[in-house]
């Protein structure tokens, strides 16, 4: 099933590389697999990850978005998400998935969140790795995500290894936890700055999606131009950090690690933080019912995916006013609107798409905080509504 699912690619091959064999002035990169003898049951836990597990509206069982949402081609022409876009499989296939995508890979900065073996690659080059070419890059030696990304070489204890997030912290207002931050250093909103490749977080304004706009309006930025449309877009990452700031979990200081992590008993017996990260939903048990104790499994099931369910009957709804949007502009100049209106229309587009796109591919499917899902394709589709109606003057 296309490329990326390689036949014969076992998670035991995955684990056998290691990062970094020798020294480095960030020393030497500890494979997953150097620790089984020290942590067997976080180990057995991690290795847990080669299931592609299922839910009725996420998982990591690859699917390809381009058949199940047909309207995606139309939104994201012009862009190679509508070439390939298929469901990342989860953590411990990011690099095997970013390798053989058919998507287009500007530089070797696009393995920053795939490998910590590219941070040995910046400690060698510097800034300059970020512009070697992706295909050229050796990544033979390279392990795919595991214990370095978050801990360093010291299990148990949380490390930034990700310098994007630092500098973006930098200019971000407020506290935040490191339970937190540990997975933001990759689920975020992101772009490679043109010149450098370097992976830069568009959060100096703030981490409302609004606030991020601004700051891609006043550097002039898009990722591409729509060939049929004519606007200048922007490409959403995977925000998951960003929609979770203020939801009602966020307010009651419930972190990533606390439903994603949640204590289980490992292997021996021991209780452990599980290292399987998955949906909640997958051992609801362990990460919801401690604190919902009223709830069952199947009611709490029930209501989780009821929020998904409206965000994604609201998404589509939404997708396809942007795909009438795009057709009338395609027209526009033909049927003589003016160049004003058109420009006008335009700069809705880009708002009303953003907006869109930031529920589209956040990981969560609407759950994180449906609040902020449900204002922002609101926001969307009123945006749609007045460029259609600035086309229509």
């Amino acid at each position: 099933m296309k490329k990326l699912l390689l036949l014969g690619m076992t998670i035991g091959t995955l684990m056998i590389f290691s990062a970094c064999s020798g020294e480095s002035g960030m020393g030497k990169i500890t494979s997953a697999k150097e620790w089984q003898s020290k942590h067997p049951d976080v180990y057995a836990s991690y290795l847990e990850n080669s299931e592609m597990l299922e839910t009725t509206y996420g998982g990591s069982v690859p699917i390809d978005y381009l058949e199940k949402y047909p309207y995606l081609k139309t939104l994201y022409e012009g862009n190679s998400f509508s070439v390939e876009y298929l469901r990342a499989r989860g953590h411990v296939y990011a690099l095997e998935d970013v390798i053989h995508t058919e998507r287009t890979k500007p530089a070797a900065s696009c393995l920053s969140c795939k490998t910590s073996g590219f941070l040995a690659l910046l400690d060698e080059q510097g800034v300059e790795a970020n512009k070697l070419n992706f295909d050229e890059v050796d990544k033979s030696g390279m392990e795919t995500i595991s214990c370095y990304d978050c801990h360093r070489n010291e299990p148990g204890v949380i490390n930034i290894t990700r310098e994007h997030l630092n500098v973006a912290l930098e200019g971000i207002e407020g506290e935040f936890k490191n339970q937190d931050l540990v997975c933001a250093q990759c689920h975020v909103e992101y772009y490679l700055d043109p010149e450098t490749k370097e992976v830069i977080m568009p959060s100096v304004n703030g981490l409302d999606p609004t606030s991020m706009m601004e700051y891609y309006d006043e550097l002039g930025y898009s990722d591409w131009v729509h060939p049929s449309a004519g606007t200048e877009l922007l490409k959403v990452q995977h925000p998951e950090w960003e929609t979770y700031q203020g939801s009602v979990h966020n307010s009651m200081g419930i972190s990533c690690i606390t439903c994603h992590m949640p204590e289980v008993e490992g292997e021996s017996g021991d209780k452990i933080k599980s290292h399987k990260w998955t949906s909640p939903l997958k051992h609801i048990e362990a990460s919801c019912l401690s604190c919902h104790s009223g709830d069952t499994k199947e009611s709490l099931t029930k209501r989780v995916e009821g929020l998904q369910a409206s965000v994604e009957d609201q998404m589509n709804e939404a997708a396809l006013s942007l795909v009438s949007l795009i057709e009338a502009l395609k027209n526009a100049e033909a049927e003589g609107i003016s160049e004003e209106n058109i420009v006008e229309a335009r700069k809705l587009h880009r708002a009303a798409q953003w907006y869109w796109d930031f529920v589209f591919v956040e990981n969560s499917e609407g759950f994180h905080n449906n609040a902020k899902s449900v204002e922002l394709l609101n926001m969307s589709m009123d945006l749609t509504m007045q460029a259609m109606e600035k086309l229509n003057e």
